[in-house]
Order: C-alpha cells, then sequence, then structure tokens
C-alpha cells in the first residue's frame, strides 16, 4: 500500500485568470499532463487583474463541463462564472473527492513582478489555494502590456515554456516544495530558450509599470487610464524579479507566501 500511494500520480489543480480559453492554460496542461492527474477548472471569461477577488450576480458559479485536447487525447475540464480564486474554490469543493496536492496557475499573457502581485489574477488563484494548504506555482510569460488582458489572444510559440515549465514541476514533484515556501511565483522573459539560466530572487518592492496621468477631461465620460513600463526599473535591486526579467532576460522564480516575500535564500535543498 505505500509503494502505491509512492508511485501515485500528484493531484494538480490547474486553473489560470486569463480564462479557459487561453492558450497559456493549454501549454500548461500539455506540459503537467505527463507528470500529473489534473483538475482543469478555470474562469469562463478574461480575469485579468482580479487578484484574489470574487465575483457577484445570479450567475456567479454556474460550472460548465467540456473537454480539452490536450496532447491528442480529450481532457475533462470546467470553466466557473467567476473569478481564478472563485475557480479554484468551486474545484476543491465541488470537483474533486481528494485534496489537490498542488494548485498551478498560468501560463498568464504578461509578467507578474514586483507589487503586481495584489492585483494578479495569476497569483490570486495560488493565494486562494495556500488559504487551503495547497501549496501553489504561478507562471507568467513578458509579452507587450497592449495584448496582456484581450481574449483575442497573440499568437505564441509555447514549445520552451513547456520544457522549463517540465524541468520545474518534475523537481517539485520528486522532492516538495521547499522549507517554508507556500507559493513560487515562476516569470518567463522573452526570447527564452532551454539554456535560459533559472534564477531565485527576491521579490522587488516597486512597480513594474506606471498608470498616466490622463490630463484633462470629462469626468462623466469613463476612461481607460494608460500605462507604461516604471522609467525607475534601474533602482530594482539585482537579486530581484524585476531585475531578472527587465535586464537579464532570465527566468525569475520568487519564493513566496501569501503575506509577504520570502528570503530567496531559503530555497536551499
Amino acid at each position: 500500500m505505500d509503494d502505491l500511494k509512492k508511485n501515485a500520480k500528484k493531484l494538480v489543480l490547474l486553473t489560470n485568470d486569463d480564462g479557459i480559453g487561453s492558450p497559456g492554460l493549454k501549454a500548461l496542461a500539455e506540459a503537467l499532463d505527463p507528470l500529473c492527474e489534473l483538475l482543469i477548472v478555470a474562469p469562463r471569461f478574461q480575469q485579468t487583474g482580479m487578484g484574489r477577488g470574487a465575483l457577484s450576480g445570479d450567475q456567479v458559479g454556474i460550472i460548465q463541463k467540456l473537454t480539452l485536447n490536450i496532447n491528442g487525447k480529450e481532457l475533462k475540464a470546467y470553466s466557473v462564472y467567476g473569478s481564478p480564486a472563485q475557480s479554484v474554490v468551486h474545484g476543491i469543493l465541488e470537483l474533486t473527492n481528494k485534496k489537490p496536492d498542488y494548485c498551478i496557475s498560468g501560463i498568464n499573457y504578461g509578467e507578474n513582478l514586483g507589487l503586481a502581485f495584489t492585483c494578479s489574477g495569476t497569483l490570486g488563484a495560488t493565494f486562494e489555494a495556500d488559504s487551503w494548504g495547497i501549496p501553489a506555482i504561478a507562471f507568467s510569460r513578458s509579452i507587450p502590456h497592449q495584448y496582456q488582458k484581450s481574449e483575442d489572444f497573440m499568437t505564441l510559440d509555447w514549445e520552451i515554456e513547456k520544457v522549463m515549465v517540465q524541468r520545474l514541476i518534475s523537481d517539485i514533484l520528486e522532492k516538495g516544495m521547499p522549507d517554508q515556501v507556500k507559493i513560487l511565483n515562476v516569470n518567463f522573459p522573452t526570447n527564452m530558450t532551454s539554456n535560459t539560466e533559472v534564477r531565485m530572487t527576491k521579490q522587488a518592492y516597486m512597480n513594474y509599470g506606471n498608470y498616466i496621468h490622463p490630463g484633462q477631461r470629462d469626468y462623466s465620460q469613463g476612461h481607460q487610464l494608460e500605462w507604461r513600463i516604471n522609467n525607475r526599473l534601474h533602482e530594482a535591486p539585482k537579486d530581484s524579479d524585476i531585475y531578472a526579467i527587465h535586464f537579464d532576460q532570465v527566468i525569475s522564480v520568487t519564493p513566496m507566501t501569501s503575506l509577504m516575500s520570502v528570503d530567496a535564500d531559503t530555497y536551499h535543498r
């Protein structure tokens, strides 16, 4: 019996904030499928920027069962009318008879660096999982900001990302999460290769981007604030997530909890 438990595949709750139709979610499922048992539960619609927030209304909690073609086979999946965090809760309470071993969120269209963790739906899902005692990993990929909130998904090649996900997750499934670490925030740079360095980083205490003053406008009319890269990124510490992605173009792995960043020095086997 002990050998059966040891050899049984871990159950991973797979989710995201870009919605069930995201190619990033499909890529992550394709990478994880050979390694673990998947429970795929994701928002029905684009939910970027929701953090750990919750939707309200009569339709919240509607769950649709569907199938996704993953590695040439049909896998069961669920779309939830709700936020990423709500998708995690419905997955835990209603869609499995056993507690997931891990929650993995992504691969997000757009990096989640510095103080962006407070608004990230990708990380919001991991914070929710952590509140249920489930260790979690978030994966995000750098793309131009204007493509990060769309349901008309930018066409990308995900093959290198899948290779790197398998390397990182295989190690975690074998050895478990680092001591005292509840969440890992993983960001992939642009133009990544299979030889790109993986660097343990700290969360930078600064915004990766800032909103721009809109100037004079009619307050009675809606306005979407414009956003631009922070022009003080050069001040980011060299051991931070922002510096790793923006300047050095390496893979950033940031150990976290729901409350604060954890010193990267704790990530020792």
